[in-house]
C-alpha cells in the first residue's frame, strides 16, 4: 500500500538541434527530422567516411526540440529514480513507473516533479529481495503484468533467480491515492522458453532461436544473440501476453529480425493452475535490424514500438533508435515514423526505455509520451552519474511529441569506418577486415575480394563464405590463411554485394587506393619490463592505459583480464568478468601510450590504437588488471570469453582499491611482477572506487628514466571515491601526450 504523499512542480528543459536527412518522407509533415546520435556509453567517434562513399548531408533550419519533463524521487525513499524502464498512464495527470535498478513502483505526475506514492515490492507482494531488472509491463483489463528482463548480468553472470519473474498486480485509484494489490507470480519462464526452443515445440527446428546458448552463463545480454526481454503487451483480444525481445534477434544466421513470443496461458501460470508455459506462434518483425525496447497498443488494436539496437548504440549508425507503427498482423510490415529519437537522446543524455501513453491511434499526428533511462547521465553540477547519486538527487526525464510522417528508405548503406585504416603500415598478418556502415545490412549476390598489390585475388568472400560474418551494421572478413609478411593488399567490393534491409545496394569499391594496407613483419616478443600501466578508471569511462618501453611490430599481442587470480589455482573455473586480447594494428614506437575502454558490453573493448577481442570488463572498487603474453583462453570471441586455461607470462598489473577480502573474492599478485616493480598498487582501506593516472614527465628520450618515473606513485593522481573517471579524448586518456 502507498503511504506517503507529496507533490512538487515540474522543471523543464529546452534544446535546439540541426538535422541530417537521407530519407524520403511521405504523409504528414515531420515532427522531428532525421539525425545521427550516440549512446553516451563511451563508444568511439566514427571516422570520416571513405571517399568512395561520401556522407549525404542536408542541413535543415534549427528547430526547437520538445520540452523535457523532469521527474524526481519519492521524498524519503531509499530507492533511486533514474532508470525509468516501464510505465503506465493512470489518467491524464498521473503515471505509474517502474525502475530497472530498484524493486519499487512509484506514482509520478506526468508533467514532471516528485513521486507522490510508492510500492516497495522487495518487502510487499512478490517480496523480491534482489534487483528484478524490471523492463516491461502490460495492462490487460484490470490486471497489470510486470516482468524482469530474464537476462544475465552485464558481465555474463547468471541472474535468472533474481530477474526471472513475471508477476501480476491490480491497480486502483490514481495520484497519491493509488493502491496496489498483489495477485501472484511465475518464475520459470526462462527455463521453459529454452526448453520450447531446444525441444522444437515451435516446429521451426531445434534451437531455432538459439535461446539455450543466448541464456547461458557467460553470455552478456546486450548482443544480437544475447537474451533480454524488454517489451510486453497484450495480443489482439488479449489472447496472449506478447513478450518482446531486445535480444536475441531472430532469423538465426543473419540476426536481423525483432522477435515476439506469445505467452498464451499467462493467467493460469500466475494463478498457479498451470505450471507449464504455453507459447504461440513466434512473430518476427523487420525493425531495421533493431530489437524491441518497448511496445504498446492503442484502443484500435494498433501497436507502437520503440526499436533499438540489441547492444549499445553505435556512432556509425544514423538512426540507432526509431519508432514503428504496426497493425498487429504478423504478415504485415511495421512502418517507421520520421521522429528523430537520436536527437532527443543527445539532448537528454539518456536512452529511450518506455512508452507512457498514446493519445489516439498509432498514426502520424498522434501524441505520444515516452520516458528516458537517465541512469548513466551526468547532470550539470554533479560529479557522479545519476544512478549513483543519493536517491533524493536522482532524476529521469520524459518527453511528449507528435508522431511524424512515415519514412521510405531510398538510399543504400554508407561505409563509415574501415579497419585496418586506409594506407595503414604494419597490419597483423592474421588481421580481420572490419567494415561498419550507417545502417543494418544483408548480403547480396556480389563478392568482397581481398587482393594483392598487383590486383590478383587472395580470397573471395560472399554470402556462402565461412570467413564472412555479418552482425547488424558490421561486416567482418577473416581470411582463411595468414597474409604474407610485409605484403601490399587492398579490398574491392562489388556493387551488389551488400544492401540494406530494404534492398538498397552499397555502391561498392573498385579502386586499389581506397582500402589498401601493408602487412606487418614478425610480431615482437615481450617480457617483464616492456610494458607498464599508466592509468585506470574504476568509474565511467572504465578504461586502462599502458605504454610500451620498446618498439613493437604490428601483430604483437597482449592479453588483459580483471578476473580473480590466485597463485595456487590461477584463473581456473572463472568465466565471468573481463578477458580480452589486444593486438597491435600497426608498427608502434617505444613510449607510445595505448588506452582501452573496457566497459563496452556487449562487444569487445575499444582501443584507441590496435584492436581487441574478448569479453568487456566493468572495473570495480577492489580490482586488479593483469597484462599477460602467451595466454591461452577458451572460446575467445567478440564480446565473450571462456576460461583462461593458462595465463602465460605476466608482464604487469595495476591494483585499484584493494586485493579483495571477506565477501569480495581475494586475488594475488605474481611474485615476478612485484620483484620487477611492474605491479603498481593503489590499495586503500576501506576499499573504494579508485581512478589513477600518471601525471609525471612524459619525456621519453630515456626510456629507463621514463619507466622509473611511472613506478613512483608520487607521480600519479589518484581518486579514492566514487567520481567520474579521467576523461577520454578521441578514445585516449593521454591525448596529445
Amino acid at each position: 500500500m502507498f503511504l506517503i504523499h507529496r507533490h512538487t512542480a515540474a522543471s523543464e528543459l529546452a534544446r535546439r538541434f540541426s538535422a541530417r536527412a537521407r530519407w524520403a518522407t511521405i504523409g504528414l509533415a515531420l515532427g522531428l527530422a532525421a539525425c545521427g546520435g550516440s549512446d553516451f556509453a563511451g563508444t568511439p567517434v566514427a571516422q570520416v567516411p571513405p571517399a568512395e562513399a561520401p556522407l549525404v548531408v542536408e542541413t535543415l533550419p534549427a528547430v526547437s526540440l520538445p520540452l523535457f519533463s523532469v521527474h524526481v524521487a519519492f521524498p524519503g525513499t531509499a530507492f533511486g529514480s533514474s532508470d525509468a524502464s516501464t510505465a503506465l498512464a493512470l489518467d491524464a495527470n498521473w503515471m505509474l513507473v517502474g525502475d530497472d535498478e530498484s524493486n519499487a513502483l512509484s506514482v509520478y505526475p506526468r508533467s514532471g516533479g516528485a513521486a507522490v506514492a510508492q510500492w516497495d515490492y522487495s518487502k510487499n507482494g512478490p517480496k523480491l529481495a534482489k534487483e528484478l531488472d524490471l523492463e516491461a509491463s502490460a495492462k490487460i483489463k484490470d490486471a497489470l503484468y510486470l516482468i524482469g528482463s530474464h537476462s544475465n548480468k552485464k558481465d555474463g553472470g547468471d541472474a535468472m533467480a533474481d530477474r526471472g519473474h513475471l508477476f501480476e498486480v491490480k491497480i486502483e485509484g490514481t495520484g497519491s491515492e493509488t493502491r496496489v494489490t498483489y495477485v501472484g507470480k511465475f518464475s520459470d519462464l526462462e527455463n521453459q522458453l529454452v526448453a520450447w526452443d531446444r525441444g522444437n515445440a515451435h516446429g521451426l527446428g531445434v534451437d531455432h532461436f538459439g535461446f539455450f546458448s543466448s541464456a547461458a552463463a557467460g553470455i552478456t545480454p546486450e548482443r544480437v544473440d544475447g537474451f533480454s526481454i524488454e517489451g510486453m503487451v497484450g495480443a489482439p483480444n488479449d489472447s496472449a501476453l506478447w513478450l518482446g525481445f531486445r535480444a536475441p534477434l531472430a532469423s538465426a544466421g543473419t540476426r536481423t529480425s525483432a522477435l515476439i513470443v506469445p505467452l498464451t496461458n499467462y493467467a493460469a501460470l500466475i494463478a498457479g493452475t498451470a505450471s507449464v508455459a504455453a507459447f504461440g506462434v513466434a512473430i518476427e518483425l523487420d525493425l531495421g535490424g533493431r530489437g524491441i525496447r518497448s511496445i504498446d497498443r492503442d484502443d484500435s488494436g494498433n501497436y507502437l514500438i520503440i526499436a533499438g539496437p540489441a547492444g549499445s548504440s553505435s556512432p556509425s549508425i544514423e538512426r540507432n533508435f526509431a519508432l514503428f507503427g504496426w497493425n498487429g498482423n504478423p504478415s504485415s510490415a511495421p512502418q517507421e515514423f520520421d521522429n528523430d529519437l537520436d536527437a532527443l537522446r543527445q539532448a537528454s543524455a539518456g536512452s529511450f526505455e518506455t512508452i507512457v501513453a498514446l493519445d489516439g491511434k498509432v498514426a502520424p499526428g498522434s501524441k505520444v509520451q515516452l520516458l528516458m533511462d537517465n541512469g548513466d547521465t551526468l547532470w550539470s553540477g554533479k560529479s557522479t552519474i545519476s544512478k549513483d547519486l543519493p536517491a533524493a538527487e536522482q532524476q529521469f526525464q520524459g518527453v511528449d511529441f507528435q508522431l511524424g510522417a512515415y519514412r521510405v528508405d531510398r538510399q543504400g548503406p554508407l561505409l563509415k569506418v574501415a579497419t585496418p585504416a586506409d594506407d595503414r603500415v604494419g597490419v597483423p598478418v592474421d588481421a580481420r577486415l572490419v567494415l561498419q556502415f550507417d545502417e543494418a545490412l544483408k548480403l547480396g549476390a556480389g563478392n568482397l575480394t581481398l587482393r594483392r598489390g598487383d590486383g590478383s585475388a587472395v580470397e573471395v568472400f560472399n554470402a556462402a563464405s565461412a570467413g564472412l560474418q555479418l552482425a547488424y551494421n558490421q561486416v567482418t572478413l577473416t581470411p582463411a590463411s595468414s597474409l604474407n609478411h610485409l605484403g601490399a593488399y587492398h579490398l574491392t567490393i562489388d556493387g551488389n554485394a551488400l544492401t540494406d534491409l530494404k534492398g538498397n545496394a552499397y555502391a561498392g569499391i573498385t579502386g586499389a587506393d581506397v582500402f589498401n594496407f601493408v602487412s606487418a613483419g614478425q610480431a615482437s616478443k615481450l617480457a617483464i619490463g616492456d610494458l607498464l600501466f599508466v592509468g585506470a578508471n574504476a568509474e565511467a569511462p572504465d578504461a586502462i592505459a599502458f605504454t610500451f618501453l620498446k618498439d613493437i611490430s604490428g601483430g604483437t599481442q597482449v592479453t588483459f583480464s580483471d578476473r580473480d587470480y590466485l597463485l595456487a589455482t590461477q584463473f581456473a573455473g572463472i568465466s565471468n568478468e573481463g578477458v580480452f586480447r589486444w593486438t597491435a594494428d600497426r608498427d608502434i614506437k617505444a613510449g607510445t601510450i595505448v588506452t582501452i575502454q573496457t566497459d563496452t558490453a556487449p562487444l569487445s573493448p575499444i582501443a584507441d590504437i590496435g584492436t581487441t577481442l574478448g569479453a568487456p570488463a566493468g572495473i570495480g572498487k577492489e580490482e586488479v588488471i593483469y597484462a599477460m603474453v602467451g595466454t591461452l583462453v577458451s572460446k575467445l570471441a567478440d564480446g565473450s570469453a571462456g576460461e583462461i586455461t593458462h595465463p602465460g607470462q605476466f608482464l604487469a598489473s595495476i591494483t585499484l582499491g584493494g586485493l579483495g577480502t571477506g565477501g569480495k573474492s581475494p586475488r594475488e599478485i605474481p611474485i615476478e611482477l612485484t620483484s620487477a616493480g611492474t605491479a603498481i598498487d593503489f590499495s586503500v582501506s576501506p576499499a573504494n572506487q579508485t581512478n589513477a593516472i600518471y601525471v609525471g614527465s612524459f619525456d621519453r628520450s630515456n626510456l629507463a628514466s621514463f619507466a622509473a618515473r611511472i613506478k613512483l606513485k608520487a607521480n600519479w593522481d589518484v581518486s579514492y571515491a566514487p567520481a567520474p573517471g579521467y576523461p577520454l579524448s578521441g578514445g585516449s586518456m593521454f591525448a596529445g601526450k
